[in-house]
């Protein structure tokens, strides 16, 4: 089946918004035919930073965009971020760094430019967008190690950044990427607030979203699974603490920063991100939902096509981040 056939399917159960239906007529038509798991990854990852571009659009950014490499004991040169200071800056900026999702293999901190662009320009905080590394070159965890060094980095150096001793400090991220923020909540105490969109919390993907989602679309089964093999070295890495961050036990849950959780209605992950939102609040932690109905998983990060599904998501982030400067 296509895709189209496959959301013409779900229309008997599920909303699904006209962007999202032209969304996928369009990707045929740039010619966005094969799967990543057919290519190289180079390959791979040259279409989901095209796909991005295309899809992302292009803002106005009245600010300073600064780029910078964290020094770090695993990685040569450093972890390289984009840091976005917008002119609209508070005198004690909350300070936002954010984590691109891809699967762990594919995506990249030029992928979510546009919308790490409307959160600081929107809400006047600055935002450090991190190029932490991928697989298969670099297994698990060494994605977890660079966001845990580039966030430890950024909390003792915020007058560098240009905030204050007095800025908040907050982490987020899609998909892979919500799933490196959690984890970073649950080892890093301190931490201000966090916005998990469409966060992979369980790497076992075993939930009704899953099973039902199995084809799709955008998160296919083997394309999951393809991740998945990629990423992980051992079986055992994806039931760990870091792997499955759903996992933690109640005392770690209680102990987290208020969060926000997007989520998408039409996306294999939605099941384990709702359980993740609700086991923060039975725990005690402060947690809000937000699911978007008639998107599908990735739809967040492409605000310039999915105008109108990305708007009140994106202006929950902005007044989230000001909520928690």
């Amino acid at each position: 089946m296509t895709t189209i056939e496959i959301l013409e399917e779900l229309q008997s159960k599920y909303f699904v918004h006209p962007e999202t239906f032209d969304f996928f007529k369009k990707r045929a038509e740039y010619g966005f035919t094969k799967a990543y798991f057919d290519v190289p990854i180079s390959e791979a990852r040259e279409s989901n930073l095209r796909s991005s571009k295309l899809f992302s659009g292009s803002v106005d950014f009245d600010g300073t965009t600064k780029e910078l490499n964290i020094p770090s004991k695993d990685v040569k040169d450093g972890i390289p971020v984009t840091i976005y200071k917008p002119t609209t800056c508070r005198n004690d900026p909350s300070i936002f760094v954010y984590f691109h999702g891809g699967g762990n293999c594919v995506g990249s901190r030029a992928g979510v430019d546009t919308v790490c662009k409307i959160l600081s320009r929107d809400s006047g905080c600055i935002v450090v967008n991190v190029e932490y590394r991928l697989a298969p070159e670099f297994k698990f965890p060494s994605n977890h190690d660079d966001v845990l060094c580039v966030v430890q980095w950024v909390r003792g150096h915020k007058e560098e950044l240009g905030g204050s001793s007095r800025s908040t400090v907050g982490v987020g991220g899609d998909s892979a990427g919500g799933r490196l923020a959690a984890v970073v909540c649950h080892e890093e105490q301190g931490i201000d607030y966090q916005i998990l969109v469409y966060p992979s919390v369980d790497s076992t993907h075993s939930s009704p979203a899953h099973e039902e989602f199995i084809r799709g679309p955008v998160l296919t089964k083997q394309l999951i699974d393809w991740f998945i093999g990629n990423y992980f070295p051992n079986e055992s890495d994806k039931t760990s603490l870091r792997g499955s961050p759903l996992q933690n036990n109640t005392e770690s849950f209680s102990k987290l920063p208020p969060a926000l959780v997007i989520v998408a209605d039409i996306d294999p992950l939605r099941d384990n991100a709702i359980m993740y939102h609700e086991k923060m609040k039975s725990c005690g932690a402060s947690s809000e939902l937000l699911l978007v109905q008639g998107v599908v998983h990735a739809f967040f990060t492409m605000p310039g096509h999915f105008k109108e599904c990305c708007k009140k998501p994106i202006d929950r982030c902005i007044q989230f981040i000001k909520e928690h400067s």
